[in-house]
């Protein structure tokens, strides 16, 4: 047992952060994916196959009362 409170875990190797970034990359598309599944199926939404995600969310945000600026500032819409 450490003490001191620092674990002494080992540090994944080159391969291993690798597959994971691949692992991680390809759980994100897949949830992108279902998400826009739901909107092409029960939004009414006319979304392309193969759509750009910044481009969906900036609709989205807009339609929800959110400003998006080009730099990615989103703030909420003053009335």
């Amino acid at each position: 047992m450490t003490s001191g409170g620092s674990s002494s875990g080992r540090l994944p190797t080159w391969k291993e952060r690798e597959n994971n970034k691949r692992r991680e990359r390809r759980r994100r598309r897949v949830i992108a994916a279902k998400i826009y599944a739901g909107l092409r199926a029960m939004g009414n939404y006319k979304l392309p196959k193969h759509c750009d995600n910044n481009e969906v969310l900036k609709a989205l945000c807009s339609e929800a009362g959110w400003i998006v600026e080009e730099d990615g500032t989103t703030y909420r819409k003053v009335s």
